[in-house]
Order: C-alpha cells, then sequence, then structure tokens
C-alpha cells in the first residue's frame, strides 16, 4: 500500500464502483480488483477503506500461531471434502511458502541466523513441526521490529493462496471447461473472510488478496495476464515458486513429481481431444475459399490448438528439459527482481539446473525411456509423488532399470 494523499475512502464513497476500483487499484494493488469475497465486499460497503488502519494493525505472536493452526484445520477439511492429497497443494505447502517469504521480508539490518536460513530446506511432517519453526521466526521479526501488520499480511496471504486447490494448472468443470473462478479466485473467496474473522482491516485483506491472485503467473483463457505488481507481491510469488530449494531427492518426491501428477489428467484428456479438433478445423478450412473473412479466426485457433498441443510434455526426457526451462525461467526472471533472493537461493538453484543439465547429458539412457511415452511419464510421476522417499522408491524394483540410473542421480 503507498501512503500521501488520499489514505481512506468512505463507506458511502464505496458505494459506486467506478470510485472504489480506481482506490483500489491505484492505493492497493490492480490484483486486488475485483473483489470476489461477498464478505469482504459487505465489509467494506460497512467500515470503508482506511490504508493507516492497515498500517497501524497489530496481531501478537500467539495469535499469529492461531492463525496458522485456523488455517489447518480449515483447509484439511475442505481437503476431504474435495479429495486433495497431492503434496505440493495440500495445507503444509502453504505454510512452507510462508517460511520462504518470510526470509524475503526479514529485516536488513538484522543478520539472518543459519537455522532460520536453512529451515526451508527441509519437509516438515505436520503441522505442529512446521508451526514451531514459523512461530520462532515471526517472534524474531517482531522483536527486530518486522511491522506487526506486514507480518499478518504475509500470513493470510501465504496460507491462503492455494486453499482448496483442486488440482491441475486450474478449476475444471466435469466436462473439461474451465470453472467460474479459478483456484486463486475461490481461495480469495474463502480466505477473506478468515482475515475478517483476526481482525484484519479491510486494505490490509484486499493486499494480502492481490498477493493471492499474483501467484497467478501464466494465461488463462479469455483473461489478462496477471503480473505482480508490488513488492509484496513479487515476494510471495517467489516464495510461491522456490519449491526447488528442497535438496533433489525432496524436490523430486514433494514438488516436481506432485506437481506433474497433478498435470496429467489435463493433458491426457487433451491429447485424446486435440486431433479431434484439428480434424474438424482442417475440415472446415477445406471448403472456405481464400478470401473468406472468417478464415483468419479459424487459423488462428489451429495455431492456438498446435500450441497447446506443444506445450503438453509428452515422455520423461521432455519433463526433465521442461523442468531444466522452469528453473532458467525463475533464475533469470524472478531471483533478480526480488531484494535478497539471488544471495538466499542462487547457489541452490543454479546446482539445480546443472543436475537437470546432468541428467539430459544421459541421452542413451534417456531415449528409450522416451520411447515409451505417455504411459511411462504417468507410471514415474505417480509412484513418485508423494512418495516417503527415493529410497524407497527405487526398492521396489518396479521402475525401467534405465529410468532408476537417471534417479539416483537425485540422491544425496
Amino acid at each position: 500500500m503507498s501512503g500521501g494523499r488520499g489514505e481512506a475512502l468512505s463507506a458511502s464513497a464505496c458505494r459506486d464502483e467506478a470510485t472504489l476500483r480506481s482506490f483500489i487499484e491505484t492505493r492497493i494493488s490492480p490484483n486486488a480488483w475485483p473483489i470476489y469475497s461477498p464478505a469482504l465486499r459487505r465489509r467494506i460497503l460497512e467500515e470503508g477503506i482506511d490504508l493507516e488502519a492497515a498500517r497501524r494493525f497489530t496481531m501478537d505472536l500467539d495469535t499469529m500461531e492461531r492463525l496458522i493452526r485456523v488455517f489447518e484445520a480449515r483447509s484439511c477439511r475442505v481437503e476431504r471434502l474435495l479429495g486433495i492429497n497431492n503434496a505440493f497443494h495440500r495445507t503444509l505447502h502453504n505454510d512452507e511458502v510462508l517460511l520462504r517469504l518470510l526470509l524475503l521480508e526479514w529485516p536488513e539490518e538484522t543478520p539472518l541466523p543459519d537455522d532460520v536460513k536453512e529451515a526451508p530446506m527441509r519437509v516438515y511432517p505436520n503441522i505442529d513441526a512446521v508451526a514451531a519453526v514459523l512461530r520462532d521466526a515471526l517472534g524474531r521479526m517482531l522483536e527486530a521490529g518486522t511491522p506487526a501488520s506486514v507480518l499478518a499480511r504475509d500470513l493470510l496471504a501465504a496460507l491462503g493462496h492455494d486453499y482448496g486447490h483442486s488440482g491441475g494448472t486450474d478449476r475444471m468443470r466435469p466436462d473439461g471447461a474451465p470453472a467460474l473462478l479459478t483456484h486463486e479466485d475461490t481461495a480469495e473467496k474463502h480466505v477473506a473472510p478468515i482475515g475478517l474473522e483476526f481482525g484484519m482491516p479491510t486494505a490490509l485483506v484486499l493486499e494480502s488478496m492481490a498477493g493471492i491472485r499474483a501467484t497467478t503467473f501464466f494465461v488463462r483463457p479469455g483473461r489478462p495476464r496477471i503480473q505482480a505488481m508490488t513488492e509484496f507481491e513479487r515476494r510471495l510469488t517467489l516464495a510461491d515458486v522456490m519449491g526447488c530449494v528442497l535438496p533433489p531427492d525432496l524436490w523430486l518426491t514433494h514438488v516436481g513429481a506432485p506437481v506433474l501428477v497433478e498435470k496429467l489428467p489435463i493433458w491426457r484428456r487433451r491429447l485424446v481431444q486435440i486431433p479431434g479438433e484439428l480434424g474438424a478445423i482442417e475440415a472446415r478450412l477445406a471448403v472456405l475459399p481464400d478470401d473468406d473473412p472468417t478464415r483468419q479466426t479459424i487459423l488462428a485457433e489451429r495455431e492456438a490448438l498446435l500450441l497447446e498441443d506443444s506445450r503438453i510434455v509428452k515422455h520423461v526426457e521432455e519433463w526433465f528439459r521442461s523442468e531444466r526451462g522452469f528453473f532458467l525461467f525463475i533464475e533469470s526472471s524472478r531471483l533478480g527482481v526480488v531484494p535478497r533472493a539471488r544471495d538466499l537461493w542462487g547457489d541452490v538453484l543454479r546446482s539445480k539446473i546443472e543436475l537437470m543439465e546432468r541428467v539430459l547429458a544421459q541421452k542413451e539412457i534417456l531415449a528409450p525411456l522416451a520411447a515409451q511415452g505417455f504411459p511411462l511419464l504417468g507410471q514415474y510421476a505417480e509412484e513418485l509423488a508423494n512418495a516417503e522417499s527415493l529410497e524407497s522408491v527405487l526398492a521396489r524394483g518396479t521402475f525401467d532399470p534405465g529410468l532408476c540410473k537417471i534417479l539416483r542421480m537425485f540422491l544425496p
């Protein structure tokens, strides 16, 4: 939130939609609009928006821990209802993102203790384990002078950013069509009331919601591209994607394979659907005159389908290559825009890139694995995702020997 003129918008002024939107987009963030939470909108219409009240907001350490545990209880209930059992979007993932975000928020004048710096480089078995680490870090930051309002905002956004995530790259209806709300929009709808329950001012909740929306870092059909617009949003989006700070074997079972598992059902369906859709387009083009005005629209549809098909990972080697590309993207486009991020994680990210390059150099091993295509990719992802350990998966003896050789490169 920016200071200066126009510190507040009265409840009556908030009733004018154009005025409300302008105030939110210019004084908080473009990503804080629109408002998907009915409870938040009602509170704004009752109380207005006060930026100074948000900056003055206080929350003690016990309440911060209670907020962490409230999110755990409610998220677990939602996960049971939706059948979510994937490590990457279980509630503990949100706690891990919060932990990484706190490192990026650490006061510059206070040296970062080694135990805090190393805390994100392990997997926590349960809420008690991670809550103790988070409480310790939050307590040290409060003692060092970090405003409680900043930490409360971070808590709400990080703990809520994947609330009720239903898997895949987006929420889908049973027929495969996009749901009305993305998973970030759904998170905002349900997370904003939690912030209000804990007494957070509307401006602070809106800033947190903008952070949640900023974690959408790709284009969705029919919607403008979302980009992080504020320093807070850039920190949160980086914290969200930095699961790669884990050691290679833990990254593989806790982040890499679980993310792949989420994408497989959509890719599997689209690999069947896209050829038929392309065939229908070719049939339409075949009967159209070259000067027909609708021809360019149909050609654009074909290009979009071909682009979608090219982005579907179809075999194991292609997946390793795509992960290397993602790591390079983070290194070139994410670390540099967040202060201290490269000092914290530049070396570990570079080591992941180099590991992927060593893997991709094993061409004689990868070629026959790639030839086994999507079925092997699916087996690979489903057996590795959420496994107790990489060693336990290799001990089963169910993988292709060549794939086992590749996976052993990820062991300590």
